[in-house]
Formats: C-alpha cells, structure tokens, sequence
C-alpha cells in the first residue's frame, strides 16, 4: 500500500530536523545512524558474558533516556536493503508550541540519543529528506506489518470466593541477553526490503495505574494462599479452599509488575514491516530472539497483524512514531473487556525489557562476517565524518558521562536508588522521583544537570551504575533499619547489605554527595568519614512526605545554583512550609556519626 495522509505534513525546517505543525503544536524529528565500535567489545570472558554486559549498558543507557516530561518519542530502527547489509538508526520526535522551541528540543533530544554506550558510535542525519526517508523508508504491503506485544494471559477461577467469570495476567516480558548473530544473518540475507522498529514512549504512571497493580497484587495473592468458606447458616459448616493454581501465577506477575513500574517505564511498540509479504519464518524468529523464553521457558509475547481498516493507523504510528492503538486481533479473542489499566500494562516495559529488543548493534568477531552498514568514511580520534551528509559528531561514548549541546559535561550527576521490597510498608518512590525531576526541569541549570534513576535496585545495580557512568550524588529512596539500608535481592525480598561495605562502595567511586531519605540512614555515617564531601540522613524515623517535600526544596537550590548547604537548608524548610518535620542532619566530610545501634 501507500503510505497513508498523514495528520501533519512533515517538511524540510532548513537544519538536520524534519517538522510538522499539527493540532498539538509543531512535531519535529531527528535521527542518527548507528554502527559498532570494531574491535570494541563490552565485558571479558565467554560470548555470553560479553552480550550481557552490553545488554545490561544498553539497558543503563535507555534508563538515562527516560524524561516523560519532554514528550520525545524515541525509536530504533534496522533497514534492509538487498546488497545493501543491515542499517542502524535512531529516530526521536518532541512536540513544542513553535516551530523554534521544537527545532531546539528535537536537537537536544538529538545530543542526548547520541551519547551512547562505548561499544557503538553514531553520526547525525542533517538532511531533512533524509530523515524523511528513515522515517518511511517503503510503503507497507497489507501482508507486511506485524507487531510484537506482550501476552494477556486469560484464567478460570476455581475458587468461588474470586467474585470474577475470568481472570487476567500479563506477563514481563524476559530482559535476557539472546544472541542476536543468527538473527542478524538472516536479515541481511533476505532478498526484500525489511524493517524492524522498536519504539519507545516515555510515561510516569499515574497514581491510579499503580494502585491497580497493587490492588490486583494483593487481590490475587489471597487467592493464591488455602482458605475457607464462610460458616453456612444451614450446614453450619464451612469448608477448606485450595490456592487458585491461576492467583498463584497472576499474584507473582502482578507483584512483580507494582514494583518494577511506578517509574521510569516505557510504552512500547515493536513494529515488523516490509513491501512484500512478510516471510512466517523470520517473523517467527524476530519474535522468538526479542522475547526469548524466561527461565521458567514461559512464552510472554503473541504475534499481532492488523485488520485492513487498522493498517493506516499501524503504518502512521511507524512513519510519526506515536503509540495509537489498533487492538481487534489482539484483544477481540477474549470473552471480556481488558480494562484500560491492564491494556496499558501489556504497553509497559522497564529499561530492562526494553533493552531485550532494543538491542544496539554489536561489533563483528574476529574475521566474522560484516553485517552492518557503516555509516562513517573517516574515524580521527573521537570524531565521526557522516558520509551522507558531511556532518561531524563527537563520538560521546568515549567521554566520560553525557555533553550538553556545547559539548560539555555536565555539571551535575545525579543517581536515584528507589528500591521498595515486597513485604514492606509502600513508599511514595515514584513521586519522589517525579519531584526531583520536576525541580530539576524548573531550573536555571537543568541543561547542565543529569538524572538517572534505578527502581527496584539491588546492590549490584548500584554498584554497576557506579562503574559505568561517574555521578556526584548519589540519592537513595527508601527503608532503612538500625542495620542499614534496605535493597532489594533478585527475588524482590528485603536485602541490607554492610554499611561499612556501601560507605567503600561510595568512596571507590568518589560520591560528592550522599542524600539517604530512609529511616536511621545515620547507620551509614561512615559514609562522610570516609570520603563523601557532603551525606544528608535520619536518625530516626522519616515520614514519606517529609523526604518528598525536601527532595522538591533540596533540588529546587541545587538548580539554582546553591551549594549543597544551603540546599540542606532550603529542603528543610520547605517541608516545614507544608507543616512537616525533615528530621536529618548534615554531615560534613570527616565527620563520622553512627545511629543508635540494637
């Protein structure tokens, strides 16, 4: 078919962004190309390793291009041409009030995509019909468009206090490693055009959003456990029910899902596409590499075609990259409507899901096969020539942390740890996380500051974040105890490792600052002894508003240019403001104070 009218009529602005003005105000576009590092491999050791090392810098890499206030639309992108190899791109979209404000976002969006992981570098497309042609590289044939979604699972209850005919589940989907070799070759191989898209919407769940999956959390999870019947009023009997082989199943994905999704998620669409019939063979294989069966060999995803009135709407998402549903074949199966909030959810994937399909491209082995089109002529150092367009990009993979548009870094890090495991009290990490964020976007320095956020963190995502990229303060959001602070393990259960280990942990990596909203987080006190400048934390108990309000008041002075004093001042006040008491101290460094011990 032919591409379809679009709602906007994208057209050249005069630099490297392709813009639209629209109903929503002026969309503009921008894209890169992508090619591996030769010889440049991540990790050590055997292949698999070194695919989940890059796996896992590829995930760190998506966690840093989470900013939902910006509106960015991001995708990735493998072109095939026959003779041609397989081609690597980028593609990011913003919307903006003017045609200026979007051009100057959508370049921003452009810097920010380019600092990638060191084992790819990436050139900038300045042509605007260039970009159009990534954006819509060959009309769809009506048997030429596939999508990948996740899995909703449909259940029977056998219990007959569930109250529902049906129940529903969708699984996560694997975040694994495969290897994409095979996968590669046969692409390169077809003897048609192909392409496979992988698109990304930043979002921060609502509060609604999240209170539904702890609610179905815990609604499946009394079912999951034996109970009995109400006493009858005429047996006078009441009788012994057995878990619900389906709450079982559903009360883990739904439990894993509220933890994992109350920020710095995606919506997700995984897009296959080509001018003539797609071939069952490799669609299976796309499918089958991405969403590689979990541990447990669980199939999560399902193959998803449009009807021929939903195809102009598929096709329009992939040449506009937006998420606009078409849902006929995908949930017309069921024998009840998906709720809004469970359809959202099959839409949603963490930085580690996303990383299992978004995968950069790795480099060749030693005398292996080159599959991947080179986008360069001419490597000097760190400088890339775009042979197209004869653009020059920095490669920022090689410069330790992000640049601004000035090429600069950034005068600020920051790493935020929420982690919340099952079993304890819920905490308010999400909006702790928003609020910061918040303030940062608010400020006079907000381009020259950068935010990371690690959910659901373990130790060992901390102290990888800490390799991979340098940070100068290092936010955690929380449970403490007397013990220390309290992570997660890999199941979602209570850790609390040494704090005298985490305060070596923070020196090793030269942390300036150490904010540590949780409660007793004065047990790592060690912390500025050892070798932080500054460590902000509790004594005692710290109420969830309180260590909220002082994050928005904390960074609000960090973004304006304070130092990290009279930012402690500020973030105390402001909770006082709201009637709240922020009851934590500053610690200088050399200063040492260990809470009260049990």
């Amino acid at each position: 078919m032919d591409g379809p009218d679009r709602d906007v009529s994208p057209r050249p602005s005069g630099t490297a962004v392709l813009s639209a003005a629209g109903p929503d105000g002026v969309s503009a576009w921008v894209a890169l190309q992508v090619e591996p590092v030769a010889g440049r491999v991540s990790g050590e050791g055997s292949d698999a390793q070194r695919r989940a090392e890059a796996a896992l810098a590829d995930a760190g890499w998506l966690a840093g291009q989470w900013d939902p206030a910006g509106g960015a639309r991001l995708e990735l992108r493998y072109l095939h041409q026959p003779g041609e190899g397989v081609r690597c791109v980028l593609l990011g979209r913003v919307v903006a009030p003017t045609s200026g404000a979007a051009t100057a976002a959508a370049l921003r969006l452009r810097d920010r995509l380019g600092m990638l992981p060191p084992h790819v570098r990436a050139a900038p497309v300045e042509a605007p019909d260039a970009v159009q042609r990534l954006l819509n590289p060959f009309p769809a044939h009506p048997s030429g468009v596939v999508e990948v979604r996740k899995q909703v699972r449909l259940g029977v209850p056998s219990r007959p206090d569930a109250g529902v005919a049906y129940y529903l589940a969708v699984p996560r989907f694997a975040a694994g490693a495969a290897n994409w070799g095979p996968l590669w070759q046969a692409v390169a191989d077809l003897p048609q055009p192909f392409m496979l898209s992988v698109g990304l919407e930043p979002f921060a769940p609502a509060a609604p959003f999240v209170g539904l999956l702890a609610e179905l959390a815990a609604k499946y999870g009394r079912l999951a456990t034996p109970g009995r019947t109400v006493q009858g009023q005429l047996s006078g009997r009441s009788y012994e029910l057995a878990a619900d082989p389906f709450a079982v199943y559903a009360a883990r994905l739904f439990d894993d899902a509220w933890r994992h999704y109350q920020s710095g998620v995606f919506r997700t669409r995984i897009t296959l596409a080509s001018p003539a019939p797609l071939p069952p063979a490799l669609v299976e294989q796309v499918a089958a590499t991405i969403c590689a069966p979990r541990d447990d060999r669980e199939v999560t995803h399902v193959l998803v075609a449009p009807e021929p009135d939903e195809l102009s709407t598929a096709w329009r998402n992939v040449t506009t990259l937006e998420h606009a549903r078409w849902d006929r074949r995908y949930l017309g199966r069921l024998p009840i409507p998906v709720p809004p909030g469970l359809r959202l959810l099959a839409e949603t994937v963490d930085a580690r899901e996303a990383a299992s399909g978004w995968r950069l491209p790795p480099a060749p082995p030693a005398g292996g096969r080159r599959v991947f089109v080179s986008v360069t002529t001419h490597v000097a150092g760190d400088y890339i020539t775009n042979t197209g367009d004869h653009a020059t990009i920095v490669n920022r993979s090689t410069v330790p942390g992000p640049t601004d548009a000035a090429g600069q870094a950034p005068a600020l890090r920051i790493l935020l740890v929420c982690a919340n495991p099952r079993g304890s009290e819920p905490l308010r990490t999400a909006e702790e996380d928003r609020t910061l964020r918040q303030s940062i976007r608010m400020s006079a320095e907000r381009d020259r500051i950068a935010i990371e956020t690690l959910n659901a963190a373990t130790v060992d995502d901390l102290r990888r974040a800490l390799l991979r990229d340098p940070f100068d303060i290092v936010h955690f959001s929380g449970h403490g105890t007397h013990q220390g602070l309290v992570f997660e393990d890999d199941a979602g259960h209570r850790f609390t490792p040494s704090s005298d280990a985490l305060a070596e942990l923070f020196a090793r990596r030269k942390i300036r600052v150490a904010v540590l909203n949780a409660c007793y987080s004065l047990s790592l006190g060690r912390i500025s002894a050892i070798g932080t400048e500054f460590t902000i934390a509790a004594d005692g108990p710290l109420s969830d508003p309180a260590a909220i309000e002082f994050t928005r008041g904390f960074y609000d002075a960090l973004g304006a240019g304070l130092d990290v004093p009279d930012a402690f001042d500020e973030g105390k006040g402001t909770a006082a403001l709201k009637g709240l008491t922020f009851d934590a101290i500053l610690l200088r460094r050399g200063e040492e104070h260990v809470g009260p011990r049990v």
